[in-house]
């Protein structure tokens, strides 16, 4: 009998056992991937969000909604402090001994009280409050000056206060958001304006009292150059002394008002926190600072004497004259011989002499070793003499 073809296809072949070994191994990698992904889904909710960082700003400059701002406002309010004064001064003309009051700023620079302000600021004073921003009042007390730059160091017995912190000033740049903290008119304590960066490099003069004067009306005051921050930021002479912060919420600038024009709006001066931090850690540390280029500190010009200024009112109410009197001269002095106690200032070389501050603009522009023609009324007559003008030494 031939045998029997069958189609191939029409076979039907028993199913083949699949081993133990492979189920297992495939169990084993679904239960690793469920384990997975549950504990991926697990540790991407229990990952913490990120917090605000005020510091940081959008490259394009512009603020959303304005929190921002209201965050830096938080973190550098607290840094800024208001200062008060009393200063005694001495009119040999009427009136004898009197006391003047002052305003101004200051910044927190570290937690145990110290606070870095404008020189001029404090100069002369015999008493000195600080007050904090949540209106706790200190006595105060130098820990250092240095004129030339316009910086002081004062030092109030606390702990715990917050400080500012230092920013880099030599990275500023045209035009980036800045805020100016301080006490406006001596009466608005905290006060926030904002602005921009109009110059990162200003030359401006201003007029300083000597500290050690124990004169007052602008006596003994001299000239000095600051290198300072041009901002566009609202400032009053009560912001002498407070701080320029960056929109990072820190410390830039020492805010200066001493000096921008009657009729000057939207200028406001700062010097550069660099500038400042320098000098403050020298004068907290050494009592004193001496300025990379010393050889040429020290050579303002001066007549060596003290003055006092007379006001238009207060020369009405005791008929005299306004203007700048002399009060005392320096024995052996420049103008020892030539100028006379009580003498009214006329001119310096032609050029009319009204207030302290024109008569130590003057002198700004001289060397010690010139010689200048001052005028001065004695006994109701003019009366010119020449003066080789000295060199000041600080004090």
């Amino acid at each position: 009998m031939d045998p029997i073809h069958v189609p191939e296809e029409s076979i039907i072949y028993p199913p083949k056992k699949r081993s133990h070994g492979t189920l297992w191994t495939l169990l084993l990698a679904a239960v690793i991937a469920l384990l997975c992904g549950c504990l991926g889904a697990r540790l991407g909710h229990s990952q913490p969000e990120e917090k605000v960082v005020i510091q940081k700003v959008a490259i394009s400059g512009e603020e959303s909604g304005g929190a921002p701002a209201v965050e830096v406002a938080k973190a550098i309010s607290p840094t800024v402090v208001s200062i008060t004064t009393e200063k005694m001064t001495v009119n040999h003309f009427w009136f004898g001994p009197q006391i003047s009051g002052g305003a101004g700023s200051g910044v927190i620079i570290s937690e145990d009280g110290y606070i870095l302000t404008c020189a001029h600021v404090v100069s002369g004073a015999n008493s000195i409050q600080v007050t904090t921003s949540d209106g706790t009042n200190f006595p105060a007390s130098v820990a250092g000056s240095y004129e030339d730059g316009d910086i002081a160091v004062l030092k109030i017995e606390a702990e715990g206060l917050q400080a500012a912190i230092p920013g880099d000033s030599d990275r500023i740049q045209l035009a980036e958001t800045v805020y100016a903290v301080g006490n406006p008119g001596g009466t608005l304590s905290g006060s926030i304006t904002d602005g921009i960066i109009s110059a990162t490099s200003r030359t401006i003069s201003i007029a300083v009292e000597n500290g050690a004067n124990p004169y007052g009306f602008g006596a003994g005051s001299h000239t000095v150059s600051l290198n300072v921050l041009q901002t566009n930021a609202a400032v009053s002479p009560g912001n002498s002394g407070g701080g320029l912060f960056n929109a990072k919420g820190e410390l830039i600038g020492i805010v200066n008002a001493k000096s921008s024009g009657e009729n000057q709006v939207g200028l406001g001066f700062a010097i550069p926190i660099n500038t400042a931090q320098e000098i403050a850690v020298s004068l907290i540390n050494e009592g004193s600072y001496t300025a990379p280029n010393s050889e040429s500190n020290g050579n303002d010009a001066v007549l060596e004497i003290t003055i006092a200024e007379v006001d238009p009112v207060a020369a009405q109410m005791n008929r005299r004259e306004a203007g700048i009197y002399i009060q005392s001269v320096k024995e052996g002095g420049a103008s020892d011989g030539k100028l006379e106690v009580n003498d009214r200032i006329i001119s310096m070389n032609d050029r009319v002499v009204r207030t302290s501050k024109e008569l130590s603009a003057f002198l700004a522009e001289y060397k010690p070793g010139d010689t200048a023609s001052v005028s001065v009324e004695r006994d109701g007559k003019l009366v010119s003499v020449d003066i080789v003008l000295a060199q000041r030494k600080d004090s």
